[in-house]
């Protein structure tokens, strides 16, 4: 098997990154199921795309952080990454505010 590029990663950063594709996974997953919810409840179909594209960028991040742990991607994309994850959470939760806060 092929050796990380940048060296091992410690401990804290594997719990680190661990942690973060959990919450973006629950959090991306649970939107996407309360834009379906919503949209088939309201007859809105844009809510059930707009949950699914919350989804759609979790993925992504969780690949770009498989990518980073197995060493593929340079050191300073981390930072990239958890700029990325906090923009999908800030997105999860205006979507959910947008579905459950409207009159």
């Amino acid at each position: 098997m092929d050796e990380p590029l940048f060296g091992g990663a410690s401990r804290r950063e594997v719990m680190i990154e661990r942690f973060a594709n959990a919450f973006i996974g629950t959090a991306a997953s649970a939107t996407l199921a309360a834009g379906l919810v919503q949209g088939v409840r309201r007859g809105e179909p844009l809510h059930a795309l707009l949950g699914l594209c919350c989804a759609l960028f979790a993925a992504v991040e969780v690949r770009l952080v498989n990518w980073y742990r197995r060493g593929d991607l340079e050191p300073y994309f981390k930072h990239v990454i958890f700029a990325l994850a906090a923009a999908i959470a800030l997105l999860c939760i205006v979507a959910n505010m947008y579905y459950f806060a409207r009159a």
